[in-house]
């Protein structure tokens, strides 16, 4: 018997290298790397002060990868606002020290020993309160943490009113149309029509004028495009959508031409006319849907990206409210129509996609005419 015990491999095995032998830390607050800012769609939101555990490099080896759950001390000085955002990963927040306020779905206050659970989708920020704001702990339980890799954080800020209206909602095929229409927004600002109204060129009045006869053509036809769209759509609900949209568009044509008067110059141009009218000839030949993300989503957002940049420019000039009345009412355009294009099938949104790109691509030359047009003037 005592030969065959001799034969069981000991449980207790040798004690490792000391150099090798894994010790308790204490990791400080302050020692984790602090992130307070983080941009979003070219725009910078403060974060207060966040501290995610897996940019120390202890508690990166900590950690375990499976089962991964993210983890990061939060915190607001009194009156620190964390703007109004979701995120598509569920987040619960430990309140440890001190007080706040949430806004959002919900408004209300918390303090040090609560916990405020926030499903994925809802729309929620926070407000420092209190003689010291507040500290907590922010954990999500699904993989990377919201601001881990701060380039591609997992957060839309309400500012992006199209972006949070429809992840509310949980669409994918409505939310890769509405990405895909961010990336053609930032490359629509780098057409030259944006460089030539910024260049300072424009002051010269007949280059300016010109400029004008030129976005009167575009203004024609635009006119053309929702009257007809209008016109030709039977479907009651899109119907009703259409009509309101002229509505509140109709005689900016006509308005433009007015204000300038005698200084109104026909301009015939090829590719000016053709790019034009190609919108206005799209609402004979797509369906509801087509004509829908071809006004809404590519000539109101492009539309909106313009005058948010001319008109503080042209202002200046008083030719016209024309970019005015534009870069007022453009972004409530930008959502009508919005709610008619969910739940739709993915063969639909493919459809949607091309004609996005198509629009896209038609504007663009567009608005890349004018300026040739009046450089060359």
């Amino acid at each position: 018997m005592g030969n065959q015990l001799e034969t069981i491999p000991s449980l207790i095995t040798a004690d490792p290298e000391p150099s090798l032998r894994e010790t308790i830390k204490i990791i400080r607050r302050e020692e984790i790397p602090t992130l307070k800012t983080v941009v979003v769609d070219n725009v910078e939101q403060n974060l207060g002060i966040l501290k995610d555990f897996r940019k120390h490099p202890d508690l990166l080896k900590f950690l375990p990868d499976e089962g991964r759950m993210s983890l990061a001390w939060v915190s607001l000085k009194p009156s620190e606002v964390l703007e109004s955002h979701i995120h598509p990963i569920k987040t619960m927040i430990i309140m440890c020290h001190g007080k706040g306020r949430i806004q959002g779905d919900i408004e209300g206050e918390f303090s040090d020993g609560d916990i405020v659970i926030i499903p994925s989708g809802c729309l929620h920020g926070f407000v420092g309160a209190g003689d010291d704001g507040f500290w907590g702990l922010s954990i999500q339980f699904e993989g990377r943490g919201i601001y881990e890799n701060p380039s591609e954080a997992q957060v839309t800020f309400a500012g992006d009113r199209l972006q949070v209206k429809q992840a509310k909602k949980g669409n994918p095929g409505l939310e890769k149309l509405l990405q895909r229409n961010k990336q053609f927004t930032e490359d629509h600002k780098k057409n030259p029509m944006f460089d030539l109204v910024t260049s300072g060129r424009l002051a010269e009045e007949r280059l300016r004028n010109r400029f004008f006869d030129c976005v009167q053509v575009w203004s024609n036809f635009f006119q053309k495009t929702i009257l007809t769209r209008s016109a030709f759509t039977e479907d009651r609900q899109f119907a009703q959508l259409f009509k309101k949209h002229l509505d509140e568009e109709y005689g900016h044509n006509t308005n433009l031409a007015a204000e300038r008067g005698d200084a109104v110059q026909i301009v015939w141009d090829p590719i000016l006319e053709a790019t034009s009218n190609w919108f206005a000839w799209k609402m004979l030949t797509l369906d509801n849907t087509e004509k829908t993300v071809l006004v809404h989503l590519v000539l109101e957002v492009g539309s909106s990206a313009f005058s948010t940049i001319a008109n503080p420019i042209m202002a200046a000039f008083q030719d016209t409210e024309y970019f005015a009345i534009h870069d007022e009412a453009d972004e409530d355009h930008q959502e009508m129509g919005l709610d008619l294009l969910i739940d739709l099938e993915q063969k639909t949104y493919d459809r949607l996609m091309q004609i996005q790109k198509e629009g896209w691509d038609m504007l663009n030359v567009l608005c890349a005419r004018i300026a040739e047009l009046v450089e060359s003037y």
